[in-house]
């Protein structure tokens, strides 16, 4: 029966973590994106490309409920936001990580483990995550006193070990020494491996085009071409590819001949 069979087979397909269609964010007056629509499927790392003040962060705040919408919708692992059982499926680190500055990390994973009710394994995977990230010696020293790279890994580390649908990375290698790049790459990796989707915003094109099997450019809170990395690149660099579709790298070829020649 050609209908039962439809029926299984939209049964049997896996749920997106993350369907965001046409989404439109607004601070006041001034709208940071519009007519924004991308998803994140499982097992793959999507990746917001884009320069200071493009829509970056305004989209990754609307996807984990923290931004609403003013219009189109964001459904996280098939629920709408800004549910609440949408928010909980989500493990975010933000590009700036504050508060609880009086905890240490060993206190903060506690509280996420407890606040997000997390499965038995997050004691386990905090601590794969901790040596991961060559973190052990930090995790009695109050987040205060940690460098904002070191933070940044606290973070990292709280949200990566609940092990939700979908994980989201703001600014993701911002204030991380190599090492931790690295770290986080493998990491990453690891996690949609699991079947999670992953979703970074990035202005480190050359951490996104080693990591990323989809991404979205964004320029002044609009998308100007979304793909593969095969599909945006087109054979050259992902730099180049980016500057192409920004509109960027005519005025700057322009530049370095006046520079050249002043």
């Amino acid at each position: 029966m050609p209908e039962l069979r439809a029926h299984a087979s939209r049964r049997l397909r896996p749920v997106r973590p993350l369907v965001v269609d046409s989404l439109e964010v607004s601070h006041g007056r001034v709208t940071a994106v519009t007519q924004l629509s991308f998803a994140v499927e499982p097992g793959r790392i999507h990746g917001v490309l884009g320069p200071n003040g493009c829509g970056k962060t305004s989209t990754l705040r609307a996807v984990v409920g923290l931004l609403r919408a003013q219009a189109g919708s964001i459904a996280v692992n098939g629920v709408e936001q800004p549910a609440i059982s949408a928010r909980a499926q989500v493990a975010y680190v933000p590009d700036e990580p504050d508060g609880l500055a009086e905890l240490c990390p060993g206190e903060l994973f506690a509280l996420m483990r407890a606040l997000y009710r997390a499965d038995p394994g997050y004691e386990a995977r905090a601590h794969t995550l901790v040596h991961a990230f060559d973190f052990t010696a930090c995790l009695r020293t109050r987040l205060d006193a940690l460098s904002h790279g070191r933070r940044r890994v606290a973070s990292m580390i709280a949200a990566f070990a609940l092990a939700r649908p979908l994980v989201v990375v703001d600014e993701a290698t911002a204030a991380l020494d190599p090492e931790a790049v690295v770290v986080l790459r493998d990491v990453l990796r690891a996690l949609a491996q699991r079947g999670a989707g992953v979703l970074v915003a990035t202005q480190d094109l050359g951490f996104a085009e080693r990591i990323c099997d989809d991404v979205v450019l964004l320029s002044s809170g609009r998308s100007v071409a979304a793909g593969t990395v095969a599909e945006i690149c087109g054979g050259l660099p992902l730099e180049q590819a980016f500057l192409r579709a920004v509109g960027s790298q005519a005025r700057i070829q322009e530049a370095r001949r006046e520079l050249v020649a002043l």
